[in-house]
C-alpha cells in the first residue's frame, strides 16, 4: 500500500541522519561552516529525468568542460557522459519515446586560435543539440542566429512533434534611486542597485529539425532583476545558476505553453500562437510555474522581499489559478523563503517546493511539501548551507532529484524520503579538480599524427605523450580517449581513412594502434633503430626505414611483404600512396626516390636537393610533394618527372603536407605556426592560417574537403573551414 503525503511526512523527522540532510519545520538544525560564493567549476545547470524514470539527465559545467552525464537511477551508476558542449548546458529534454536528449547551450565562436581552453574570444552563439540516448552519439544541431543571445533552454511537446524554447538575453544594469520606486535597500544602497535586465522570446520549432514554426505573439518586453537576498553572494550565484534556464513548459495535454519571468505569466495556444491568460497582479517576484497533471490548475510560486530593522527578509508564497477562467483559487503561505522550482506531485493534491530557507542568517536548500487543502505539511532542508536549490519528480512519482548545492544531486525515494544515491563531483569517474585543470595548462605537447575517418564527422589524431584521441568534429566532443600512459611518441603517421596510427617509439621500435579498439602492436627487429615511418592512405601497407633500407609489412598481419634495396645513404622521410602502391622515400644524400610496392622496384628518381623534411602523394598518383628545413614547398609531376611549381611561403621548416580528396587542394604546415591552403592548377596559396599554438605538425582534409584538421602545440587539433579560411573550433 502507498504511503499518503502526510504519512510520508511524518516520517521525515527520523531519516536521513547520515546522508548530510536535515528534516525541520520550526527546528533549528546545526550550524554549519560560513560558505563562501561557489567557484561554479561543476555547477548543476538542469536535469530531466527520461520517461520511464530509468535515466536522471544531469547538466553540469566545469568550466571548459561542460557535458550531461546520465546515470541509471536503479542503480545508481553512470551510464554514459556526452560531451561535446562549447559552453554551458541550460536545459536537458527527453522526447517522449525516451530515445532522443534534446539540449540547449551557449557558446562563441572562435575567431582565433587561444592557448587557453578558457580564453573566449569570438561571437556568442545558442544552439539546440540532439543526442542518441541510447549510445551517447550527437544526431544534429541548429543554431540560433543572435548574438545578443546568453541561453536558450528548449522542452518537448506532449506527442514530441514540437519544442517550446526561451530565448535569453540579458544586460547588467545599475539603477539609480529615484528611477525606479523607493529602494528597500538599506544605506549604502540607497543610492545605487545593481540589477539584470532580462528579454526573452518563445518559440514553437519543429521537433525534428528545430526550424521556427510558430512565435507566440507579444513576447515578454524587458524585465529587471535586482541584485538582492540573503546575502549579495547568494543573489549573483543563483542568478548565474538560474538566469540562463528559466524553460517555457507544455500543459500536459500540449494545448498551451506557459512562460512567465519576474513579473507576469502569460499562456498562449500552441496551435495558433494566440495569448490566452495573462497573470500579472502579483505582490512580489514570480520565481516558478507548474500546471496541475490534469492541466486545470496553474501554480505561481512568488517571493517578495522586505525590510525590517534594517534587515532584509524573503518571503514566499503559492497563488493557484483556473487555468479556463484566469480566476484565483487560493493562496498558500510558505515556510521556504526563497523559491527556485516546484512541482506538482501525480494526484495534483501536493506540491512540492524547491528552495531556501534560512536559520541563524545562513541559507539551506530545502524541499517542502504543501497540501492545497491544508498548506504547509512539512520540509527536508540540507544539513549544508547552500545558495540553490531545486526539485524534479520522476515520471513514476516514486522518485525526486533534489539539488541540495551548486554541484549535488540526491535522488530520493518519495515513499520513505530516503536518499537512494548522491550524484555529486566525487562521484564522478575521472573528475577530480588537478585532473580537469591540467589539461588546460599551456604545453609544447604536440599533434603529430591527425586524420578524419570516412564519416567526416570524426578526427583521430596522436597526441605527443598524451595518448590517441577520437573526436567529433560536428562538437569537439572527445569520443575516446587511449594509450595516455604508453609514452606515445613525436613521430607518427596516420592513415588516411583513420584506421590505424603508426608512431616511433621513444627506443625506436615500432608501435601500431587500431584506432577502432585500441588494439596495438609493437615491432621491434634486430636491425638498426628505425629512422622513418609511412603509412597508406587504406591503412593496409607500413613502411618501416631502418637506416638504408625499407621493410614493406602487411597491417593486417604485419608479415614483411617487400624489402627496399639499400641506397646510398640514411632514409629520413617516407610516404605510402593513398592505395598503397608507391613508396616515396628521401635519403641524407637529398635524393628523391619512388618505388613499386608490389615487386620493390625503382620507379622515379628525382635531384629534389638537401633538406627534405616531408613527403605527401598526390591522389591518384599523380604528384608528389615534398616540403623542405627551409621553408620550401615543390611539387613533382609523377608521369614526367618535372617540378609543376616550387614556392617558399613558410618561414621556417615543412613538417606536414595533406591534400584534399578531389586533388584540387593542397595544405602544408610548418614551425612557423602557419598552414597554407594552396590551389594546385595555379600553384598559388589559397588561405594561410594563422594562431596555431607552436609548430604545425600534422594535416588532414576531411572527406567532404570542406574541413582541414591541423595538429600543433599545447595537444590540440584546430578545424578551420577551407571555403572561408575561418576558424571553426579548437580541439582538446
Amino acid at each position: 500500500m502507498k504511503l499518503s503525503f502526510k504519512v510520508r511526512c511524518a516520517l521525515l523527522a527520523g531519516i536521513l541522519a547520515t546522508t548530510g540532510i536535515a528534516t525541520g519545520q520550526n527546528g533549528q538544525s546545526r550550524r554549519p561552516q560560513r560558505t563562501n560564493l561557489p567557484d561554479l567549476t561543476n555547477n548543476v545547470n538542469a536535469m530531466a529525468f527520461s520517461p520511464d524514470s530509468r535515466l536522471l539527465a544531469i547538466a553540469r559545467g566545469i568550466r571548459d568542460d561542460n557535458r550531461v552525464d546520465l546515470w541509471d537511477t536503479g542503480s545508481g551508476t553512470l551510464q554514459r557522459t556526452i560531451r561535446g558542449f562549447d559552453g554551458p548546458v541550460w536545459s536537458v529534454s527527453f522526447s517522449p519515446d525516451g530515445r532522443t536528449l534534446l539540449t540547449g547551450s551557449s557558446g562563441v565562436h572562435q575567431e582565433k586560435v587561444s592557448a587557453k581552453a578558457s580564453a573566449r574570444n569570438g561571437r556568442g552563439f545558442a544552439e539546440l543539440k540532439w543526442w542518441d540516448v541510447a549510445t551517447g552519439e550527437f544526431k544534429q544541431r541548429y543554431e540560433l542566429r543572435d548574438e545578443d543571445l546568453i541561453s536558450v533552454a528548449a522542452v518537448y511537446s506532449p506527442d514530441g512533434r514540437s519544442l517550446a524554447a526561451i530565448e535569453h538575453r540579458a544586460q547588467m544594469m545599475f539603477m539609480f534611486e529615484g528611477q525606479q520606486t523607493e529602494s528597500i535597500f538599506p544605506s549604502p544602497f540607497r543610492r545605487t542597485r545593481p540589477s539584470i535586465k532580462y528579454t526573452s522570446n518563445i518559440r514553437l520549432l519543429d521537433a525534428q529539425t528545430g526550424e521556427t514554426t510558430l512565435k507566440l505573439k507579444d513576447g515578454f518586453s524587458s524585465n529587471e532583476t535586482p541584485l538582492f537576498g540573503g546575502s549579495m553572494q547568494a543573489d549573483i550565484a543563483s542568478i548565474t545558476m538560474t538566469g540562463g534556464r528559466r524553460s517555457a513548459i507544455f500543459s500536459p495535454d500540449g494545448q498551451f505553453v506557459a512562460a512567465w519571468n519576474a513579473s507576469e505569466v502569460r499562456l498562449w495556444s500552441s496551435t495558433s500562437g494566440e495569448e490566452k491568460l495573462k497573470l500579472n497582479k502579483f505582490e512580489g517576484r514570480l520565481k516558478a510555474v507548474a500546471f496541475s497533471p490534469d492541466g486545470r490548475l496553474l501554480a505561481t510560486a512568488l517571493t517578495r522581499p522586505s525590510r525590517k530593522h534594517d534587515q532584509i527578509e524573503l518571503h514566499s508564497e503559492i497563488r493557484v489559478w483556473e487555468v479556463g477562467t484566469g480566476s484565483p483559487k487560493q493562496v498558500i503561505a510558505l515556510r521556504t523563503q526563497a523559491v527556485y522550482s516546484m512541482t506538482f506531485a501525480l494526484n495534483g493534491q501536493q506540491l512540492l517546493i524547491g528552495g531556501l530557507q534560512n536559520k541563524e542568517d545562513h541559507s539551506y536548500p530545502s524541499m517542502e511539501l504543501i497540501d492545497l487543502q491544508t498548506g504547509s505539511v512539512g520540509s527536508i532542508i540540507s544539513r549544508d548551507e547552500g545558495v540553490i536549490s531545486s526539485i524534479n519528480l520522476a515520471p513514476d512519482g516514486e522518485m525526486m532529484a533534489f539539488q541540495t548545492g551548486a554541484s549535488t544531486v540526491r535522488l530520493l525515494d518519495v515513499e520513505g524520503w530516503r536518499v537512494r544515491y548522491t550524484f555529486d563531483v566525487g562521484n564522478e569517474p575521472n573528475s577530480s579538480g588537478s585532473a580537469s585543470l591540467r589539461r588546460y595548462l599551456v604545453s609544447v605537447k604536440s599533434v603529430p599524427a591527425v586524420a578524419f575517418v570516412p564519416d567526416s564527422n570524426t578526427v583521430a589524431g596522436e597526441v605527443e605523450s598524451g595518448g590517441i584521441k577520437v573526436w567529433d568534429a560536428r562538437t569537439g566532443e572527445v569520443k575516446k580517449n587511449f594509450a595516455q600512459d604508453a609514452d606515445t611518441g613525436s613521430i607518427a603517421e596516420a592513415s588516411g581513412n583513420g584506421a590505424v596510427i603508426a608512431e616511433i617509439n621513444s627506443d625506436k621500435t615500432v608501435r601500431v594502434w587500431n584506432v577502432a579498439n585500441g588494439a596495438q602492436v609493437e615491432i621491434k627487429s634486430g636491425k638498426s633503430a628505425v629512422t622513418a615511418i609511412g603509412l597508406s592512405g587504406n591503412g593496409k601497407i607500413l613502411a618501416i626505414a631502418y637506416a638504408n633500407e625499407v621493410d614493406l609489412l602487411s597491417v593486417n598481419d604485419l608479415k614483411p611483404q617487400e624489402l627496399i634495396a639499400p641506397i646510398p645513404g640514411k632514409f629520413t622521410s617516407l610516404s605510402l600512396s593513398s592505395d598503397g602502391k608507391l613508396l616515396a622515400g628521401v635519403a641524407s644524400d637529398g635524393e628523391l626516390r619512388v618505388w613499386r610496392t608490389e615487386d620493390g622496384k625503382p620507379e622515379r628518381h628525382f635531384a629534389a636537393g638537401s633538406g627534405i623534411s616531408t613527403l605527401r602523394f598526390a591522389p591518384n598518383n599523380q604528384a608528389l610533394a615534398a616540403g623542405t628545413k627551409d621553408g620550401r614547398v615543390s611539387l613533382w609531376d609523377l608521369q614526367t618527372s618535372s617540378l609543376r611549381f616550387e614556392s617558399k611561403k613558410h618561414g621556417a621548416i615543412v613538417n606536414a603536407i595533406a591534400f584534399s580528396g578531389d586533388g584540387k587542394l593542397m595544405a602544408t604546415g610548418s614551425d612557423d605556426r602557419t598552414a597554407i591552403i594552396w590551389e594546385l592548377t595555379s600553384g598559388k596559396p589559397h588561405r594561410t592560417l594563422k594562431g596555431h599554438d607552436f609548430t604545425v605538425t600534422s594535416l588532414a582534409f576531411s572527406p567532404g574537403n570542406d574541413l582541414l584538421a591541423v595538429g600543433s602545440g599545447n595537444a590540440s587539433v584546430v578545424l578551420w573551414d577551407v571555403a572561408t579560411g575561418k576558424l571553426n573550433r579548437v580541439m582538446r
